[in-house]
């Protein structure tokens, strides 16, 4: 009975590790943006429209790296409108980013239509071999695909980036002291446009993700919280990728169908 119960327990976590990868890919998306000083309010919006524009882009073109790439680009566009807004225009970056967060909820609808509960492509299992055989450990982190892998890459390498490099002390100072470094020389604009552009980007990741391999498929409103739970996560992790993970992973539970189950609402 114990080892029936370890064994559900792993499974478990396991799923849950697994399910928690898009979440993990837009608080880290958004935590990079607002480290850079731009509050991208759009996730809810952007992390809507990755998840269909990623699973329509795969199943038009049979081709998963096509969709996760159209759904980066999807997010790193509606980001895009953002930091023209708020760092050229000088507008209300709260304002943009709630606006283009219902916006890009009501364009995912109008244009997922054709793809409501169409079957198709998924992440594929990629277990590791040997590492995926070691007790606990494996089944928990080694024996997962390569979504989940990657992010647990982009969690380290992001704390990495921020804490270990010269480019990452350059990004915190232009969120917490852009006056200081602009002294120093740096390019506050064009940083502050390039993170929020990356950020964006991983955005609609998290939400090719959610489609392609959490919940399969599409549905209207089918990340739906998400992106304001993301927020949320962001601002009580500290700006910290570590404990913004750690919120992400606490946010997630196992799909009911186990992960890869089907979207059934409408």
């Amino acid at each position: 009975m114990s080892a029936l119960l370890t064994i559900f327990s792993l499974t478990t976590l396991s799923s849950v590790l697994a399910s928690a990868a898009p979440l993990i890919f837009a608080s880290i998306g958004e935590t990079i943006s607002e480290r850079a000083g731009v509050i991208n309010l759009s996730v809810e919006g952007s992390l809507m429209l990755g998840a269909m524009v990623g699973f329509a882009v795969a199943k038009t073109t049979n081709s998963l790296v096509l969709g996760f790439g159209a759904a980066m680009l999807a997010g790193a566009l509606m980001a895009l409108i953002v930091a023209v807004g708020s760092i050229t225009l000088r507008r209300d970056q709260v304002a943009i980013g709630f606006v283009l967060a219902l916006l890009g909820v009501e364009l995912s609808s109008f244009f997922g239509v054709p793809f409501v509960r169409q079957p198709g492509p998924s992440v594929p299992p990629l277990p590791i071999p040997l590492l995926a055989d070691i007790p606990i450990v494996g089944p928990l982190f080694f024996n997962q695909d390569i979504v989940t892998y990657l992010s647990f890459a982009l969690i380290i390498g992001t704390w990495l980036w921020f804490y270990k490099s010269q480019p990452g002390l350059k990004l915190r100072g232009v969120g917490e002291r852009p006056s200081a470094a602009f002294a120093r020389g740096v390019n506050v604009t064009r940083l502050r446009y390039a993170y929020t552009l990356i950020g964006g980007a991983l955005v609609g990741f998290g939400g090719a993700a959610y489609s392609l391999h959490v919940v399969l498929g599409w549905s209207h409103r089918h990340t739906s919280g998400l992106g304001w739970i993301a927020l949320a996560i962001v601002i009580f992790g500290g700006w910290h990728p570590f404990r913004v993970a750690l919120g992400a992973q606490a946010s997630c539970e196992a799909p009911p169908a186990g992960l890869g189950a089907h979207f059934e609402q409408e």
